[in-house]
């Protein structure tokens, strides 16, 4: 069993009338993971990211390139469009076990980045 820590923080200036300054951290236990790893999402055909996992899931996705600035990643779960990443941007998911991960490059080919951590529950 491995511990894994993930911390997301939202902060602004400018966004509302007061300064925004959001930071949450969670302590997960996990069982496995998969290394950091990067696959090329061309345009026209959904790929697989996950093709299937049987546990519970945490899974990291994040736009690491592409040659047009305008190009983003649709990320698909169970068959259906659920998140658009544009290059630079990042998820982090929790997912039930029995989804399929699934990824499609609009506009221009991208590079995608991303791992899967069992969670121990």
């Amino acid at each position: 069993m491995a511990t894994l820590t993930p911390t997301f923080t939202l902060t602004s200036t400018d966004v509302t009338s007061d300064t925004l300054s959001i930071t949450s951290t969670d302590s997960l236990s996990v069982t496995a993971s998969t290394n950091v790893s990067r696959k090329s999402i061309a345009t026209g055909s959904t790929q697989d990211v996950l093709a299937s996992n049987s546990s519970f899931t945490y899974l990291y996705l994040k736009v690491i390139s592409s040659t047009n600035s305008a190009a983003f990643v649709q990320v698909k779960l169970g068959g259906d469009a659920k998140i658009k990443l544009r290059v630079g941007e990042f998820a982090f998911l929790p997912i039930y076990s029995s989804q399929a991960v699934q990824a499609e490059a609009t506009t221009a080919a991208c590079v995608l980045e991303y791992a899967q951590y069992i969670a121990n529950v």
